[in-house]
């Protein structure tokens, strides 16, 4: 079974060389460059340009195939621990009919860009979240999320990309909207939009918070549908490790183990 096991890692991670696009370059490309040039300089140069064309092409394929514009996105924090870790990989796919969001509320009011308070309470037990109850009277118990839909949404007014699950799908007056939250009980004890009031003029809230009001429905950016462990990690290093290293002196506050 172990060796079994391992062979089936191998097989997974020899495929993975086809999402690299200097794969393609030392395929198709550096093989002809070799033999018209000794330069290691041109070699270098042709290789980076011809990588990143290649990952470009690789980038828009995924995206046409998933029908999404940002088919991948790569996980920074410990929010959705443990189904998803800091970097790793997530396949996006666009929106269609047959998702789950959650369970649906009929809301016989607008709720775009109004303070969730005014429509969603949530209600506590032992400093922990327990239920939410609607404008409408019904009640939200969130024992039985595990298999809503996990998106992409831009938080407002950070604009941060947030990969968090829909815990609830509302049908309102002025559309449809969703409630998101972090898997990660430990730092994401409530729903995102858990804001109490909003200072609209200051762009301030009552509570911390990840984003002020409910995200609607055209504003998802895409619906997890993959994952790879990890392999986020190279660039995060790049761009978040290593500059918060040059800059604080200390590693991001969300880095664990290797990522």
């Amino acid at each position: 079974m172990k060796k079994f096991g391992e062979e089936h890692s191998k097989s997974f991670l020899s495929k993975l060389k086809w999402l690299d696009p200097f794969t393609y370059v030392d395929l198709f490309v550096m093989p002809k460059v070799k033999k018209v040039s000794n330069s290691k300089i041109v070699e270098g140069v042709v290789n980076i340009f011809f990588a990143a064309l290649f990952a470009i092409i690789i980038y828009s394929v995924i995206g046409f195939i998933f029908g999404n514009n940002t088919p991948l996105v790569i996980v920074y924090s410990e929010s959705m621990e443990p189904d998803f870790y800091r970097g790793d990989i997530i396949g996006l796919t666009g929106l269609n009919n047959q998702m789950n969001f959650g369970k649906e509320i009929n809301l016989n009011q607008k709720i775009n860009n109004i303070p969730t308070i005014n429509f969603a309470e949530p209600i506590y037990s032992n400093n922990s979240l327990e239920k939410i109850v609607f404008s409408n009277g019904e009640e939200l118990f969130l024992d039985n999320i595990s298999n809503n839909a996990t998106i992409v949404y831009p938080a407002f007014p950070s604009n941060i990309p947030i990969i968090h699950r829909t815990i609830v799908k509302i049908n309102a007056l002025d559309g449809q909207f969703v409630l998101t939250k972090g898997d990660n009980q430990k730092t994401n004890p409530t729903f995102d939009q858990d804001c109490g009031q909003i200072d609209q003029l200051r762009n301030s809230s009552e509570k911390i918070c990840i984003t002020f009001y409910a995200i609607p429905i055209e504003q998802v950016q895409g619906v997890k549908f993959f994952k790879i462990p990890f392999i986020g990690c190279a660039k995060i290093w790049v761009f978040d490790n290593l500059i918060s290293l040059i800059t604080t002196g200390e590693l991001p506050k969300d880095f664990k183990g290797f990522c």
